[in-house]
């Protein structure tokens, strides 16, 4: 019985060692960069929904013309478009 408990235990320990991996591989390593995730921000179907939003960031003021705030509001969808088309391109 002794010596079938050691031959089971001398198997596990040599499983266990046959198992490790003690070198480093870089195996599989794929080096490419990541992409960012580049989302296309959705075209708005009342570009008004946005005067809110933008005049909690300040960037519409309640004495400006109604011309004046859209203006604000088309750059900042221009803005939103020229990332997106940064953001596909690899740029910043």
């Amino acid at each position: 019985m002794k010596t079938i408990l050691s031959l089971a235990l001398l198997s596990l320990l040599a499983v266990s060692c046959a198992n490790q991996n003690t070198g480093t591989s870089d195996e599989g390593v794929n080096e490419t960069p990541i992409k960012p995730m580049c989302s296309a921000p959705p075209m708005p179907q009342n570009i008004w929904k946005l005067e809110p939003m933008l005049k909690q960031k300040g960037l519409i003021t309640d004495d400006m013309t109604r011309s004046e705030k859209e203006t604000v509001i088309r750059d900042y969808i221009n803005k939103k478009n020229s990332a997106y088309i940064n953001c596909v391109k690899g740029k910043k």
